[in-house]
């Protein structure tokens, strides 16, 4: 049985083209080839949301308009307060959800600005672009994700994903 997985994929610089007042699903957003195989990965996984820099974080079918913001366009107090309020949503998703790892995709920048906070997670955290020993830069990165062998629905356990950076996972 696979285990029950919530991925959590960080935006994109590019994104589309929209009218004003228009939006669509925050998945389709983001337009870069980068964000097409963390999307990829994501729609594998029992639950998907995006850290947008400009909404924090969201479902991937949640409808968002364009927007051009990034958490380096954050003062360090600005990104500490995004992670705080990312990290706190997601506890709450995690826990709701009875996830038994979340993975996170994304830069350095959006995945630390969650780390101090790895230990409110109620479930083992995976950070697969920093931690893989595969993963040395974004191809890299984007071929991990596009490896069927790690996807959420085609493992039997958490450690079969890649390493466990907090807690320890639970038993499934």
């Amino acid at each position: 049985m696979s285990p029950h997985v919530c991925t959590v994929v960080s935006c994109g610089a590019t994104k589309q083209d929209l009218a004003p007042g228009e939006s669509v699903p925050a998945r389709e957003l983001y337009d870069s080839s980068v964000h097409t195989c963390k999307d990829r990965y994501g729609r594998h996984s029992d639950g998907y949301y995006i850290m947008s820099a400009e909404y924090g974080l969201v479902h991937n079918q949640t409808e968002l308009a364009h927007y051009d913001r990034t958490l380096d366009d954050l003062s360090d107090h600005r990104t500490r307060a995004w992670g705080h309020d990312v990290a706190r949503d997601l506890a709450t998703i995690l826990e709701c959800g009875g996830f038994d790892a979340v993975v996170l995709i994304g830069s350095a920048t959006y995945v630390g600005a969650l780390e101090a906070h790895f230990d409110r997670f109620p479930c083992a955290v995976l950070t697969p672009w920093q931690t893989s020993e595969y993963v040395t830069g974004v191809g890299r990165g984007m071929a991990w994700c596009n490896d069927e062998s790690h996807w959420p629905d085609n493992v039997e356990s958490v450690a079969a994903i890649g390493d466990v950076v907090s807690p320890a996972p639970r038993e499934v």
